[in-house]
Parts: C-alpha cells; sequence; structure tokens
C-alpha cells in the first residue's frame, strides 16, 4: 500500500463487519512498505478499533507482515478478537460513524473546521463527523449532511 501516491480506505468501509479494519489494515501495510506519507496510524480511531477487537496493536502489524490478503488478515483477527456480538460490533460502528469534535478533545470545533478549511472543504459546513472530513479529504464524495448509511 502506497498513502504518498494513494489514500486508504474510507472510514466507512467495513471488513467483517468492521467498520475502519480495512483503513487500519491499508495503514499498517503502507507502513510495512515505508509509504506512509503524511498518514498516522497507532492512535486514534485505530487505536479505539483495536483495543475494541482486543488487539495489539504490534501483533497486528506483524500478523500483516505474513498475510498478503484482506481474507488472511480478517481470518487472523476473528480468530484473536474478542468475541463480539453483531449487536456490539453495530453499536461500535454507529460510535465510530456518528464521532464528532468535542470541547477539550484532541479535535475540537475550531481544528476541524480549520482540516476542512486548509483541504478546500471550508464550504462544507454541513459537515459534522470525522468520517465524513475524512473522506473529503481524500476526494470521496459527501453527501450534503454527511453520509447516513453506515
Amino acid at each position: 500500500m502506497d498513502l504518498i501516491d494513494g489514500v486508504p480506505r474510507s472510514p466507512y468501509d467495513k471488513l467483517g463487519g468492521v467498520s475502519f479494519l480495512p483503513r487500519s489494515i491499508d495503514k499498517a501495510r503502507a507502513e510495512i512498505a515505508g509509504r506512509m506519507g503524511e498518514y498516522v496510524w497507532r492512535i486514534g480511531r485505530t487505536q479505539r478499533m483495536l483495543e475494541f477487537l482486543g488487539i495489539d496493536v504490534d501483533d497486528f502489524i506483524q500478523a500483516l507482515r505474513e498475510r498478503a490478503t484482506d481474507a488472511e488478515a480478517l481470518a487472523w483477527v476473528q480468530a484473536r478478537m474478542t468475541p463480539r456480538t453483531a449487536a456490539e460490533i453495530d453499536a461500535f460502528n454507529r460510535a465510530m460513524a456518528e464521532d464528532e469534535p468535542r470541547e477539550g478533545s484532541t479535535w475540537d470545533w475550531p481544528r476541524f473546521r480549520a482540516f476542512l478549511e486548509e483541504c478546500g472543504q471550508g464550504h462544507r459546513t454541513d459537515i459534522r463527523r470525522h468520517y465524513d472530513r475524512l473522506d473529503l479529504d481524500e476526494g470521496r464524495e459527501v453527501p450534503h449532511g454527511g453520509r447516513t448509511d453506515w
């Protein structure tokens, strides 16, 4: 994966029903290839996702070094993750997709708005969620008000 010349998958994309997992796989593979560019991945939403799954970040990256496909990576994740019900996964996905800036967090509203300005999307005052901000920054279409199909 090359994140110097490309972008990772959308945060909305799912693998094994878990949103953000494909994006984290892309970022980990870019790190392995030495092609991360300006992306980061061992913190923030990836960290939350791995904590939810009960998987250590170093184990995750080592597994990806040894597994070339998403199917192989998913089989490894499913064999090691904390058992979760479909309802728990849905609740996690919804919480991640609905996440908005909040006062006192790393991503407060002024930083969120400034980021949208920097990526040429400052006119999109309808954008309130982080997943939509990421999609816009990476050139994906985001409907007015943001996506609701998670």
